[in-house]
């Protein structure tokens, strides 16, 4: 190999190691280098609902130090964490321990106590710590007890008691643990987020429509609007899917007459797997297990002999955790079936219950 071939691949590979290095970093921006902090930078983030929660903050040590109450002394405000602010921001508006607070991002301070702590919400969330704290600038304060705790190196914010609606966020340092719960009003929260995404291209087809008003639907809220929006989804193509839907709304608004008209129609154009893809949809995508019983005793009522309709009730009982009503509704099913491929895929669910 010649020493021009020789200096080429060098520089490739040279070329290709500074590549690799600095590809996933972001560009310089100051005089500084780049170099490992002392308390590392951490991230966590959580749904509940449709809201995300991140949270960004710095991670210091204990070190063999006594923390609370000398590290961090009672009564003044720390910038729970260590470097700049600790910040939390809620895609949506959010409830915390029983106050709201808006959407938005929020510098998190705290004044430890021994027997209870303020933990304050800032609107100013760029600062360097706490060191130009103004409680002018709080959106939020409130009151929590510190709890004992496992000892904790490492400062850490987790998520905790996760629920669909709801979770605790908890800060774990040294043997002391605070936390506080984060609530979301997930109906109104959707719909929100649903009436700006039929301001686009969701609202000129059958399906954005029918979805938008299935939700309705499936909470019980705002029935007026679910007619609207399935109304407009006939009005751009009649299928199964709307003419259910709108029978389903008509029949939760008191008129019978006119659901039965379109229920009939529906069934022109649907069979059974189209009615128990809707309670799929319902136990599914849309965790309401409680409408997809009611979805598939519908089906049961227009087609009796449906083995897969008793299954799917029984499935959405085990979903709540509903043993005894789960297995009630495989048997049930066990005797509709008509062969043995049959038996054997209500048999796969029943026995999940069994033990």
């Amino acid at each position: 190999m010649t020493a021009k071939k020789v200096y080429f691949v060098f520089f490739l590979i040279i070329s290709q190691f500074a590549f690799s290095q600095w590809e996933s970093r972001d560009i310089i921006t100051n005089d500084n280098i780049t170099y490992p902090e002392t308390s590392k930078l951490a991230k966590i983030s959580q749904t509940i609902g449709i809201t995300e929660i991140d949270i960004k903050y710095h991670r210091p040590a204990v070190r063999n130090r006594q923390i609370f109450g000398n590290l961090i002394p009672y009564g003044k405000v720390w910038r729970a964490g260590a470097n700049e602010s600790t910040t939390i921001k809620f895609q949506d508006d959010v409830i915390i321990n029983g106050n709201k607070l808006k959407r938005g991002v929020y510098g998190i301070h705290m004044i430890p106590n021994k027997t209870e702590w303020t933990i304050i919400f800032s609107n100013n969330h760029v600062q360097w710590g706490s060191f130009y704290y103004d409680q002018n600038e709080d959106a939020l304060r409130i009151q929590v007890k510190p709890e004992e705790h496992a000892h904790i190196e490492y400062l850490k914010y987790d998520f905790e008691n996760l629920k669909d609606n709801s979770l605790n966020i908890a800060l774990l340092w040294a043997s002391t643990k605070v936390s506080f719960k984060i609530e979301v009003d997930e109906i109104n929260s959707t719909l929100d987020v649903i009436k700006d995404e039929l301001r686009t291209l969701p609202r000129f087809s059958w399906r954005g429509n029918r979805e938008a008003a299935l939700y309705c639907w499936l909470h019980n809220t705002h029935l007026d609007l679910a007619l609207e929006l399935i109304n407009r989804s006939i009005s751009y193509e009649r299928r199964f899917e709307n003419m259910y839907q709108k029978a389903l709304i008509l029949a939760s608004t008191g008129k019978g007459n006119e659901s039965s008209i379109l229920m009939e129609e529906a069934l022109k154009l649907g069979n059974e797997n189209m009615f128990l893809y809707v309670g799929r949809e319902a136990l599914g995508h849309h965790n309401s297990p409680k409408k997809a019983i009611e979805l598939f005793k519908i089906t049961l009522k227009y087609f009796p002999e449906s083995y897969k309709a008793k299954m799917l009730i029984g499935n959405a009982h085990g979903w709540m955790g509903e043993k005894e009503m789960a297995i009630k509704a495989f048997n049930e099913a066990l005797l509709l079936t008509k062969n043995e491929k049959e038996k054997t895929n209500v048999m796969s669910y029943l026995n999940r219950y069994k033990n």
